[in-house]
């Protein structure tokens, strides 16, 4: 996964490539300062998420989202913030958002977040987990459509299988699983297991 940072403080920028530095999987490609250096860096070479800061001088972090969503659709951006501000979270996911990480986060909620949005999901911690921001989140697809690994947690799910045994069989966590499962449930609009899997046979999702 190659992963660019973008925040106007450098002490910021520094701590998460830091924290990224030993993770399996993960090459940090690029840092940036303004979002005008991140488009030029996103522009050069290719990069599957970004790290983008809300708040920075001259294009903010939603103009630069919004500009991403345009000529780099296929870039997956994680917005950054130190403040769980509902309107830029909404305005966030409405845009096209992968989501969206506290920087009071830590290191593993960090590495579960860059690898939900690497694989089409869409990352929200559970405080900023609200009915409004959830339905937001729900809307980055139409109703009923999953990610490729949201449908093989849903199937898992209807094979009876509990959360330990399909982070086991899929080699994820338990709190990663927890976070497909959140958003199988927005986007089916349900708030079980046992309605998800009925809803997911309905629309053809599982087997």
């Amino acid at each position: 996964m190659k992963v660019a940072i973008t925040d106007d403080h450098r002490v910021v920028r520094e701590g998460l490539r830091y924290m990224l530095s030993d993770a399996p999987g993960v090459d940090v490609v690029g840092e940036a300062e303004s979002g005008e250096e991140l488009l030029a860096i996103v522009d050069a070479e290719p990069v599957d998420v970004v790290l983008l800061d809300v708040r920075m001088p001259g294009m903010s972090g939603l103009d630069v989202l919004e500009a991403l969503t345009e000529t780099a659709p296929q870039v997956r951006v994680l917005m950054l913030s130190m403040h769980d501000q509902p309107a830029y979270v909404r305005r966030a996911i409405e845009l096209g958002a992968a989501g969206y990480v506290l920087k009071s986060a830590g290191r593993d909620e960090l590495l579960t977040a860059l690898q939900v949005a690497a694989e089409g999901g869409t990352y929200l911690p559970a405080e900023l987990m609200e009915p409004l921001v959830a339905t937001m989140a729900g809307r980055t697809r139409p109703p009923g459509k999953l990610s490729p690994r949201e449908q093989q947690v849903l199937q898992l799910v209807a094979n009876g299988y509990e959360n330990k045994q399909i982070a086991t069989e899929l080699k994820l966590s338990e709190a990663t699983v927890k976070t497909y499962l959140r958003g199988v449930f927005d986007r089916l609009e349900v708030s079980s297991r046992a309605e998800a899997v009925a809803v997911g046979l309905r629309l053809g999702l599982i087997e």
